[in-house]
Protein backbone atom coordinates (compact mmCIF):
# COMPACT_ATOMS: atom_id res chain seq x y z
CA UNK A 1 0.00 0.00 0.00
CA UNK A 2 1.15 3.34 -0.85
CA UNK A 3 2.22 5.87 1.85
CA UNK A 4 1.89 9.69 1.40
CA UNK A 5 4.59 11.47 0.03
CA UNK A 6 5.39 13.88 -2.55
CA UNK A 7 7.29 12.55 -5.06
CA UNK A 8 9.47 14.23 -7.94
CA UNK A 9 10.52 12.22 -10.48
CA UNK A 10 13.87 12.70 -10.99
CA UNK A 11 14.36 10.64 -14.21
CA UNK A 12 11.74 9.74 -17.06
CA UNK A 13 12.07 9.88 -21.06
CA UNK A 14 9.44 11.51 -24.19
CA UNK A 15 9.56 10.16 -27.58
CA UNK A 16 8.54 12.63 -29.65
CA UNK A 17 7.67 10.53 -32.69
CA UNK A 18 7.42 11.24 -35.48
CA UNK A 19 8.28 14.39 -35.30
CA UNK A 20 12.19 13.75 -34.08
CA UNK A 21 14.30 11.03 -35.41
CA UNK A 22 15.94 8.66 -32.82
CA UNK A 23 18.68 6.58 -34.00
CA UNK A 24 18.56 4.10 -31.45
CA UNK A 25 15.03 3.22 -33.06
CA UNK A 26 16.27 3.63 -36.67
CA UNK A 27 19.06 1.49 -36.21
CA UNK A 28 18.40 -0.93 -33.06
CA UNK A 29 21.38 -1.43 -31.64
CA UNK A 30 22.08 -5.14 -29.61
CA UNK A 31 23.00 -2.93 -26.28
CA UNK A 32 19.03 -2.10 -25.88
CA UNK A 33 17.87 -5.37 -26.34
CA UNK A 34 20.54 -7.22 -24.10
CA UNK A 35 19.54 -5.29 -21.31
CA UNK A 36 15.61 -6.03 -21.86
CA UNK A 37 14.20 -8.26 -24.31
CA UNK A 38 11.24 -6.29 -25.39
CA UNK A 39 12.90 -2.63 -24.75
CA UNK A 40 11.68 -1.29 -28.25
CA UNK A 41 7.98 -1.96 -26.63
CA UNK A 42 9.35 1.91 -25.87
CA UNK A 43 10.02 2.71 -29.29
CA UNK A 44 6.81 4.71 -29.66
CA UNK A 45 5.32 8.05 -28.90
CA UNK A 46 5.41 9.06 -25.62
CA UNK A 47 4.68 12.78 -24.66
CA UNK A 48 3.32 13.98 -21.56
CA UNK A 49 -0.26 13.20 -21.53
CA UNK A 50 1.27 9.66 -21.44
CA UNK A 51 3.02 9.99 -18.56
CA UNK A 52 1.04 11.36 -17.13
CA UNK A 53 -1.64 7.89 -17.80
CA UNK A 54 1.11 5.91 -16.61
CA UNK A 55 2.01 7.60 -13.19
CA UNK A 56 -1.75 8.89 -12.41
CA UNK A 57 -2.07 6.52 -9.46
CA UNK A 58 1.07 7.97 -7.35
CA UNK A 59 1.61 11.67 -5.88
CA UNK A 60 3.84 12.66 -8.83
CA UNK A 61 3.74 16.69 -7.89
CA UNK A 62 7.03 17.39 -10.32
CA UNK A 63 8.85 15.92 -13.13
CA UNK A 64 12.07 15.79 -14.90
CA UNK A 65 12.87 14.84 -18.27
CA UNK A 66 15.93 13.36 -19.73
CA UNK A 67 17.43 13.44 -23.25
CA UNK A 68 16.34 10.20 -25.54
CA UNK A 69 19.02 10.28 -28.01
CA UNK A 70 17.12 12.13 -30.24
CA UNK A 71 19.73 12.95 -33.62
CA UNK A 72 18.95 17.01 -32.92
CA UNK A 73 19.35 17.45 -29.11
CA UNK A 74 18.78 21.12 -29.93
CA UNK A 75 15.42 20.54 -31.37
CA UNK A 76 14.46 18.18 -29.00
CA UNK A 77 14.99 20.40 -25.93
CA UNK A 78 12.65 22.95 -27.53
CA UNK A 79 9.83 20.89 -27.86
CA UNK A 80 10.25 19.62 -24.59
CA UNK A 81 10.60 23.63 -23.43
CA UNK A 82 6.89 23.62 -25.62
CA UNK A 83 5.72 20.92 -23.64
CA UNK A 84 6.58 22.53 -20.14
CA UNK A 85 4.74 25.84 -21.16
CA UNK A 86 1.83 24.44 -22.48
CA UNK A 87 0.73 21.32 -19.78
CA UNK A 88 4.13 22.23 -17.57
CA UNK A 89 5.44 18.81 -17.90
CA UNK A 90 8.11 18.59 -16.97
CA UNK A 91 9.35 20.75 -14.66
CA UNK A 92 12.90 20.61 -15.71
CA UNK A 93 15.06 18.67 -18.81
CA UNK A 94 18.49 17.16 -18.80
CA UNK A 95 19.85 17.91 -22.20
CA UNK A 96 21.66 16.10 -24.79
CA UNK A 97 25.53 17.55 -25.56
CA UNK A 98 28.72 16.10 -26.87
CA UNK A 99 31.61 17.91 -25.16
CA UNK A 100 33.90 17.08 -28.27
CA UNK A 101 31.74 19.04 -30.69
CA UNK A 102 33.04 22.14 -32.36
CA UNK A 103 29.70 23.20 -32.06
CA UNK A 104 29.27 22.97 -28.12
CA UNK A 105 29.62 26.12 -27.20
CA UNK A 106 26.61 27.38 -29.89
CA UNK A 107 24.70 23.89 -28.41
CA UNK A 108 25.29 25.66 -24.58
CA UNK A 109 24.43 28.93 -25.57
CA UNK A 110 20.70 27.26 -26.68
CA UNK A 111 20.09 25.85 -24.21
CA UNK A 112 20.79 29.21 -21.93
CA UNK A 113 17.81 30.29 -23.56
CA UNK A 114 15.72 27.45 -22.49
CA UNK A 115 14.46 27.87 -18.49
CA UNK A 116 13.34 24.22 -18.72
CA UNK A 117 17.29 22.95 -19.14
CA UNK A 118 18.83 22.31 -16.10
CA UNK A 119 21.49 19.21 -16.66
CA UNK A 120 23.06 17.85 -19.72
CA UNK A 121 24.85 14.96 -20.35
CA UNK A 122 26.48 12.22 -22.77
CA UNK A 123 26.97 8.47 -22.62
CA UNK A 124 30.13 7.26 -21.16
CA UNK A 125 29.21 3.39 -20.38
CA UNK A 126 32.01 1.41 -21.86
CA UNK A 127 32.79 -2.18 -21.11
CA UNK A 128 35.15 -4.99 -22.00
CA UNK A 129 31.84 -6.95 -23.46
CA UNK A 130 30.68 -4.98 -26.50
CA UNK A 131 27.26 -5.59 -25.84
CA UNK A 132 27.10 -3.61 -23.32
CA UNK A 133 28.58 -0.30 -24.84
CA UNK A 134 26.20 2.10 -24.49
CA UNK A 135 28.68 5.04 -25.14
CA UNK A 136 30.53 5.88 -28.46
CA UNK A 137 33.84 5.86 -26.84
CA UNK A 138 35.55 4.81 -24.03
CA UNK A 139 37.97 7.42 -23.75
CA UNK A 140 36.21 10.75 -23.13
CA UNK A 141 37.33 10.85 -19.62
CA UNK A 142 40.99 11.42 -20.67
CA UNK A 143 40.25 12.75 -23.87
CA UNK A 144 41.62 16.83 -23.49
CA UNK A 145 39.07 18.19 -26.15
CA UNK A 146 36.04 16.58 -24.41
CA UNK A 147 37.34 17.56 -20.98
CA UNK A 148 38.01 21.34 -22.56
CA UNK A 149 34.16 20.79 -23.33
CA UNK A 150 33.08 19.81 -19.83
CA UNK A 151 34.51 23.12 -18.51
CA UNK A 152 32.21 25.05 -20.58
CA UNK A 153 29.15 22.77 -18.80
CA UNK A 154 30.82 23.95 -15.74
CA UNK A 155 30.94 27.59 -16.76
CA UNK A 156 27.12 27.75 -17.90
CA UNK A 157 26.47 26.71 -14.40
CA UNK A 158 24.71 23.71 -15.59
CA UNK A 159 24.06 20.13 -13.67
CA UNK A 160 26.04 17.17 -15.25
CA UNK A 161 24.30 13.71 -15.24
CA UNK A 162 26.81 11.29 -14.96
CA UNK A 163 26.58 7.88 -17.43
CA UNK A 164 29.08 5.15 -16.24
CA UNK A 165 29.24 1.54 -15.26
CA UNK A 166 30.93 1.51 -11.48
CA UNK A 167 33.58 -0.26 -12.82
CA UNK A 168 34.11 3.19 -14.43
CA UNK A 169 33.74 5.24 -11.22
CA UNK A 170 37.28 5.36 -10.35
CA UNK A 171 38.43 6.64 -13.51
CA UNK A 172 35.48 9.72 -12.23
CA UNK A 173 37.51 11.25 -9.65
CA UNK A 174 39.42 13.36 -11.23
CA UNK A 175 36.98 15.08 -13.22
CA UNK A 176 35.13 15.62 -10.10
CA UNK A 177 37.37 16.70 -8.05
CA UNK A 178 38.52 19.40 -10.89
CA UNK A 179 35.26 20.89 -10.66
CA UNK A 180 33.73 21.13 -7.04
CA UNK A 181 30.91 24.10 -8.30
CA UNK A 182 29.29 21.40 -10.35
CA UNK A 183 27.11 19.51 -9.47
CA UNK A 184 27.39 15.64 -10.68
CA UNK A 185 24.48 13.36 -10.80
CA UNK A 186 25.39 9.25 -10.52
CA UNK A 187 22.65 7.88 -12.75
CA UNK A 188 21.22 4.34 -12.22
CA UNK A 189 22.59 3.80 -8.97
CA UNK A 190 26.79 3.42 -9.97
CA UNK A 191 25.23 0.90 -12.51
CA UNK A 192 26.72 -2.49 -11.24
CA UNK A 193 27.63 -4.73 -14.04
CA UNK A 194 28.34 -7.84 -11.90
CA UNK A 195 24.90 -8.13 -9.60
CA UNK A 196 26.76 -11.35 -7.76
CA UNK A 197 27.91 -10.82 -4.17
CA UNK A 198 31.69 -10.25 -5.61
CA UNK A 199 30.33 -7.61 -7.96
CA UNK A 200 28.39 -6.32 -5.09
CA UNK A 201 30.85 -5.74 -2.53
CA UNK A 202 32.65 -4.35 -5.64
CA UNK A 203 30.24 -1.59 -6.32
CA UNK A 204 30.00 -0.71 -2.43
CA UNK A 205 33.67 0.02 -1.91
CA UNK A 206 33.40 2.54 -5.41
CA UNK A 207 30.28 3.78 -4.35
CA UNK A 208 31.74 4.90 -1.11
CA UNK A 209 34.75 6.53 -2.73
CA UNK A 210 32.92 8.40 -5.04
CA UNK A 211 30.37 9.71 -2.04
CA UNK A 212 33.55 11.67 -0.58
CA UNK A 213 32.96 14.26 -3.26
CA UNK A 214 30.52 16.57 -1.69
CA UNK A 215 29.46 17.47 -5.34
CA UNK A 216 27.96 14.44 -6.12
CA UNK A 217 24.60 12.91 -5.81
CA UNK A 218 23.04 9.63 -6.98
CA UNK A 219 19.60 8.91 -8.72
CA UNK A 220 17.59 5.82 -8.71
CA UNK A 221 16.57 5.52 -12.16
CA UNK A 222 16.49 2.29 -13.98
CA UNK A 223 16.24 -0.14 -10.98
CA UNK A 224 13.98 -2.26 -12.25
CA UNK A 225 15.85 -2.71 -15.56
CA UNK A 226 19.29 -3.52 -13.72
CA UNK A 227 17.79 -5.24 -10.91
CA UNK A 228 14.46 -6.86 -11.50
CA UNK A 229 11.50 -5.66 -9.67
CA UNK A 230 11.35 -8.09 -6.58
CA UNK A 231 11.49 -6.61 -2.98
CA UNK A 232 14.91 -9.04 -2.65
CA UNK A 233 16.29 -8.20 -5.72
CA UNK A 234 16.42 -4.20 -5.08
CA UNK A 235 16.48 -4.16 -1.36
CA UNK A 236 19.92 -4.46 -0.79
CA UNK A 237 21.34 -2.35 -3.77
CA UNK A 238 18.99 0.94 -2.43
CA UNK A 239 19.69 0.60 0.65
CA UNK A 240 23.28 0.54 0.73
CA UNK A 241 23.46 3.54 -1.83
CA UNK A 242 21.48 5.06 0.72
CA UNK A 243 23.37 4.28 3.50
CA UNK A 244 26.52 5.43 1.87
CA UNK A 245 24.99 9.05 -0.11
CA UNK A 246 22.44 9.97 2.65
CA UNK A 247 19.06 10.80 1.52
CA UNK A 248 19.87 14.29 1.10
CA UNK A 249 21.98 13.37 -2.02
CA UNK A 250 19.56 10.50 -3.07
CA UNK A 251 16.40 10.92 -5.50
CA UNK A 252 13.74 8.94 -7.01
CA UNK A 253 13.27 8.66 -10.47
CA UNK A 254 10.79 6.19 -13.15
CA UNK A 255 12.60 5.25 -15.79
CA UNK A 256 9.48 5.69 -17.83
CA UNK A 257 8.77 4.59 -20.37
CA UNK A 258 10.93 2.04 -20.17
CA UNK A 259 10.30 0.61 -16.55
CA UNK A 260 7.06 1.03 -17.21
CA UNK A 261 7.46 -2.35 -18.93
CA UNK A 262 8.36 -4.19 -16.16
CA UNK A 263 6.16 -2.83 -13.39
CA UNK A 264 3.22 0.29 -12.96
CA UNK A 265 3.38 3.29 -10.77
CA UNK A 266 1.67 1.90 -7.71
CA UNK A 267 4.17 -1.45 -7.69
CA UNK A 268 7.20 0.53 -8.48
CA UNK A 269 6.55 3.30 -5.19
CA UNK A 270 5.03 0.81 -2.62
CA UNK A 271 8.04 -1.75 -3.74
CA UNK A 272 10.95 0.95 -2.86
CA UNK A 273 9.22 2.39 0.36
CA UNK A 274 9.17 -1.06 1.80
CA UNK A 275 13.12 -1.31 1.04
CA UNK A 276 13.29 2.17 2.84
CA UNK A 277 10.27 1.00 5.49
CA UNK A 278 13.06 2.29 8.09
CA UNK A 279 13.64 5.56 6.50
CA UNK A 280 12.40 8.12 9.07
CA UNK A 281 10.24 10.60 7.51
CA UNK A 282 12.11 13.79 6.90
CA UNK A 283 14.34 11.14 5.29
CA UNK A 284 11.47 10.05 2.70
CA UNK A 285 10.50 13.00 1.78
CA UNK A 286 14.20 14.38 1.08
CA UNK A 287 14.41 10.72 -1.23
CA UNK A 288 11.42 10.71 -2.93
CA UNK A 289 11.05 14.56 -3.84
CA UNK A 290 13.07 17.74 -1.82
CA UNK A 291 16.51 16.52 -3.13
CA UNK A 292 15.38 16.38 -6.59
CA UNK A 293 13.84 19.81 -5.99
CA UNK A 294 17.60 21.42 -5.14
CA UNK A 295 19.54 19.34 -7.45
CA UNK A 296 17.67 20.47 -10.57
CA UNK A 297 16.09 23.81 -9.50
CA UNK A 298 12.76 23.04 -9.09
CA UNK A 299 10.40 25.34 -7.25
CA UNK A 300 8.88 24.08 -3.35
CA UNK A 301 6.01 22.12 -3.60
Amino acid sequence: MLREVDIVDAHHHFVNLPDLAYPWIDDRPPALTALLSNYYDAARRYVPHDYRTQVGGIPVTASVACEFGAADGVAEALWVQQCADRVGVPNAFIAAVQLESDGLADVLARYRDLPVVQAVRQPLYWADDPVKRLGARGDYLSDLAWLRGFEKVADAGLVWDLLVYDEQLPDTHELIAAFPDTTFVLEAVGWPVDLTDDGFSRWEERLGAVSRFPNVVVKFQGIALIFGTSPDAIGRWIRTALGIFGAGRCMFASHYPIDHLLWDGETMVSTVQAALDDLPSAEQALFFGDTARRVYRLPAR
